[in-house]
């Protein structure tokens, strides 16, 4: 009982990060835009809430040392491990499917770095 019960809080912990990893890359990338736009450009209006969720869109640059590769390979696999615990819990189909496909953009992100 004890194995399944540390199983689990590793696997919470591991979608936990994965989770806020995204959260705050994207959040990087949104001042990092903001800065390089400066004052002169008016805001972008609020986004309307959507009907169905938005596909996750990941840019991911290819760096050309290999170790720096080699680690954002490695980060990325990360991520899909965490996704394979998390489809092994008992989900809703929509979080499955979102799930999946976060699954199916990390893995395309992969092979175009050829890991």
């Amino acid at each position: 009982m004890k194995e399944g019960s540390a199983l689990l809080v590793a696997l919470l912990l591991a979608v936990a990060i994965a989770y806020w990893s995204d959260h705050y890359r994207l959040a990087d990338q949104a001042l990092t835009v903001r800065e390089v736009e400066g004052p002169s450009r008016p805001a972008p209006p609020p986004a309307l809430p959507q009907a169905e969720p938005v596909p996750e869109h990941l840019d991911v640059v290819a760096p050309s040392d290999p170790a720096a590769r080699a680690a954002l390979c490695e980060e990325l696999l990360e991520v899909i491990r965490g996704v394979d615990a998390a489809l092994q819990l008992p989900q809703s189909s929509a979080t499955v499917e979102q799930l999946t496909t976060r699954r199916r953009v990390y893995q395309e992100k992969r092979a175009t770095l050829d890991c």
